[in-house]
């Protein structure tokens, strides 16, 4: 291995290459005694492949976005909550995606606001925010997210009945 060396303005030689030397050296004695410079670097490749393949997996099944709309989907009042969800009342478009969570993942206003473009009703997500903040008492703080109260639930269930009496 060639080194350089160079005089720097302060006087003293820098030896260029040196460092790489004393490197390539230090990994030849720890693979010969079997330390684990080697073997690191063949773990950290196998784990690293394995957790690529997983991501996809994993991403698909803890999209809230895609849960949101599953359970919209297999609600039998799917209709209905559209509907309601196209009426003025911004606490009721706040609710909606909680009710239909129904606390089984988190549902941030960016996922309602997701979830109404995707259903063609605009809803902004600090018009969410301030909806769940203003009326006390319909949805909860959690460590989970904002999750639907026992009185969030029965104003959706109100606001179900009436858009079902007024299109009868």
């Amino acid at each position: 291995m060639a080194f350089k060396a160079s005089r720097s303005k302060s006087g003293l030689f820098e030896i260029h290459g040196i460092e790489s030397y004393l490197e390539k050296k230090l990994g030849e004695l720890r693979k010969a005694l079997g330390i684990g410079g080697a073997k690191k670097k063949a773990v950290a490749k196998k784990a690293t492949r394995k957790a690529s393949a997983k991501k996809p997996a994993v991403a698909v099944a803890s999209d809230p976005l895609a849960q949101l709309t599953r359970a919209l989907e297999v609600s039998g009042k799917k209709a209905a909550l559209i509907k309601a969800g196209k009426q003025k009342d911004q606490l009721l478009r706040a609710l909606i995606p909680l009710y239909l969570a129904n606390g089984k993942f988190e549902v941030t206003s960016g996922v309602s606001t997701r979830f109404w473009a995707k259903q063609g009703v605009s809803f902004a997500a600090p018009n969410v925010a301030k909806a769940l903040r203003e009326h006390v008492g319909y949805a909860r703080r959690t460590a989970k997210g904002p999750q639907i109260t026992p009185n969030g639930t029965k104003y959706v269930a109100e606001a179900l009945n009436g858009s079902k009496k007024k299109a009868a």
